[in-house]
């Protein structure tokens, strides 16, 4: 009885250590790629800096220099590069 519990418990450590944490960054991926729009700036999985022009299901076009456009699988972009925020108008910046 006492190597079951070993088993169930070792099965849960693995399962919370290692299984769940990859099934999160998976669905995070997933709803990184689906919210992908176009003109957005991308960093590709070989570390390409790139800025998506269009989409479509499988496959981005993307722009990596100016007049290069290349084809790329959805699944290669590692991150979206977030955009910088403006500031906020005030008086003392209106002028």
């Amino acid at each position: 009885m006492e190597p079951l519990i070993f088993l169930v418990a070792l099965g849960a450590v693995f399962w919370f250590l290692l299984v769940r944490p990859q099934r999160k960054r998976q669905a995070h991926h997933r709803s990184m790629l689906a919210e992908l729009s176009t003109g957005d700036e991308v960093i590709t999985a070989g570390g390409v800096f790139a800025t998506v022009r269009t989409i479509a299901d499988d496959h981005l076009v993307v722009e990596i220099a100016p007049g290069t456009e290349v084809r790329l699988a959805k699944e290669a972009v590692a991150n979206v590069v977030p955009k910088p925020e403006e500031p906020p108008l005030t008086p003392e910046n209106d002028s």
